[in-house]
């Protein structure tokens, strides 16, 4: 993912413009006084991120469960 790095008064400013680009893919970084403050991403990527989440906890469940058995 393409990132790039933008204050709060740009994405007050530009944020329809921001806001095409979240769609092409492009992530955005926004900075309060030289701090990262928060992360803009696209929807689709957002939904790839709550998967991934999904599936590693449930795979570390999987994982702990067979841990557990051995330990008996």
């Amino acid at each position: 993912m393409k990132e790039k790095f933008i204050t709060t008064n740009e994405l007050a400013n530009d944020a329809s413009k921001i806001l095409k680009g979240l769609k092409k893919g492009e992530g955005v970084v926004v900075l309060r006084y030289s701090d990262p403050v928060g992360v803009l991403i696209s929807y689709d990527d957002y939904k790839k991120l709550m998967n991934l989440e999904s599936d590693f906890v449930s795979e570390c469940k999987v994982c702990l469960g067979t841990i557990k058995k051995k330990g008996k």
